[in-house]
């Protein structure tokens, strides 16, 4: 069995794989409710223990989070949680902890969607083994992708949602000039996502 995890900013959401098809007791927590990402995880354990899930044997996980992942130190840009992924590792007892952004872990996806799936933005004819775009809005604005590497995909991973914003009209200038007597410098996040 093991442990699945996707953190945002403002939820976090757990559930269990037992086999190779689908997941078992999905339930999403608010990050707000636990001091650390660690106490969340283990909230959510007692509670899957309680409805009689053997987890007591638990002894991997893997964390999508939204946060880049550049060495063991993850401190999360729109919460306050900040961890060291060996030490989560150990303080759960787990054999292997896998610690990745998520919507690099999104962006993996991409390639096996059907095309009723995805969205083709702009016009032309789609082409096969190309890059494939990723955005969403959420607490924060995550942007990802995947570009082929022969006959695998490997995902972008990045803070795009982070990116200046662009004015194209007087109306989007004026935005942009509220906005930055208000925060400084003007993210695409601060107009698409959560916040926005």
């Amino acid at each position: 069995m093991k442990l699945l995890a996707d953190i945002g900013g403002t939820n976090a959401r757990f559930a269990l794989q037992s086999g190779s098809d689908g997941f078992d007791d999905i339930e999403v927590l608010a990050c707000a409710d636990y001091p650390t990402l660690g106490e969340a995880m283990q909230a959510y354990l007692g509670k899957a223990a309680a409805r009689g899930l053997a987890v007591a044997g638990l002894r991997h996980a893997a964390i999508a989070i939204a946060n880049p992942v550049e060495e063991d130190r993850v401190s999360m840009t729109n919460h306050h949680w900040s961890f060291s992924i060996e030490a989560l590792r150990v303080e759960q007892g787990l054999e292997t902890l896998l610690v990745v952004n998520d919507f690099a872990a999104l962006a993996m996806s991409l390639p096996h969607l059907a095309a009723s799936g995805r969205e083709r933005i702009g016009g032309g004819v789609e082409l096969p083994n190309r890059p494939i775009g990723l955005i969403g809005p959420g607490t924060g604005l995550g942007v990802s992708g995947v570009i082929p590497a022969g006959s695998r995909w490997i995902a972008l991973a990045g803070e795009g949602g982070h990116v200046t914003f662009a004015p194209s009209t007087r109306e989007e200038v004026a935005i942009m000039e509220a906005l930055w007597g208000e925060y400084g410098h003007v993210s695409a996040e601060r107009l698409l996502s959560g916040m926005g």
